[in-house]
């Protein structure tokens, strides 16, 4: 088909269906936003975990009361580990020192701790962090150690808290899209009904499946375009103003680059181009036989 009259068909049918063609952009863009909130929320747990690898020891307890050649026995087994990288001994002094360092803003429970009531400890640095699990394993119950802490699993909670979000995030965008689907089908469906003359008469001078179905797909296509172009502005501009506005004072956790919003617009504009346009060759089975 030449472009000229695709064009000329394709501007008739969104005029004919600009109120639908509306509710189809409102709909595409709020559930390309949420799946682009929910990638973002995924490379924003990404570049916590990298930054929390870079910064976590895992902890060995010592119990009271081991003489010095046990723990001399004991530092040099963990230094001859393969996973381990750096072993360094604290005494009770430097823990509890560490102890008051962490909780200087909470004068009451540094008051109710001593210095006895802190094990000495072994503080060791891996090869890969994310090996922790296999130390705790191996060195849990050995003679002379209280425990074995693996300080990645304290901020489980944090972990816990973002997978929830992108959870959500992408379960909304999923019922979002739903949702679009639904009026994708009635639009193309209303519009293969007021185009049903024009369609027998192509079909009469021997127009191709792929001649009659293009403008249909095309305004689909369309509207998924103007949507993802929408999300991502949405995008951008959280970017803009949220993460680099209002959370950039914070200084707990580095937060997710430009990198990762281009990322995601492009996810988002593929996706809303290509979802649109799929959508339509669907509900075209069903109503536009050719």
């Amino acid at each position: 088909m030449r472009p000229g009259p695709l064009l000329a068909a394709l501007a008739t049918s969104l005029r004919r269906n600009l109120a639908m063609t509306c509710a189809v952009v409102v709909t595409v863009t709020i559930c390309l936003a949420l799946l682009g909130a929910g990638l973002l929320l995924r490379a924003q747990a990404r570049t916590v975990d990298r930054f929390l690898l870079d910064q976590i020891e895992v902890v060995v307890d010592l119990q009271d009361g081991l003489t010095d050649t046990d723990r001399s026995a004991l530092r040099a087994e963990l230094a001859a580990d393969p996973l381990v990288t750096k072993v360094t001994y604290e005494s009770k002094k430097d823990v509890y020192e560490r102890f008051r360092r962490d909780f200087r803003s909470s004068p009451d429970v540094v008051a109710g701790i001593g210095p006895d009531d802190l094990p000495a400890s072994f503080r060791l640095t891996l090869v890969d962090p994310r090996d922790a699990g296999e130390i705790v394993y191996a060195y849990t119950g050995r003679d002379g150690v209280e425990a074995v802490r693996d300080q990645r699993a304290l901020l489980g909670p944090l972990y816990r808290f973002l997978d929830a979000f992108t959870l959500g995030a992408f379960a909304l965008a999923a019922a979002q899209a739903v949702a679009s689907f639904a009026l994708i089908y009635t639009m193309i469906r209303i519009s293969a009904h007021a185009r049903r003359k024009e369609t027998a008469i192509m079909r009469l001078v021997g127009a191709t499946n792929a001649a009659i179905r293009a403008p249909f797909v095309l305004e689909s296509a369309l509207a998924g375009l103007f949507g993802g172009l929408l999300a991502a502005g949405t995008l951008v501009l959280a970017k803009i103003y949220l993460v680099d506005g209002r959370f950039a004072h914070q200084t707990m956790f580095p937060l997710f680059g430009w990198d990762a919003v281009w990322t995601a617009v492009a996810v988002v504009l593929a996706a809303g181009v290509a979802a649109a346009a799929g959508m339509a060759s669907v509900a075209l089975r069903r109503h536009l036989r050719v």
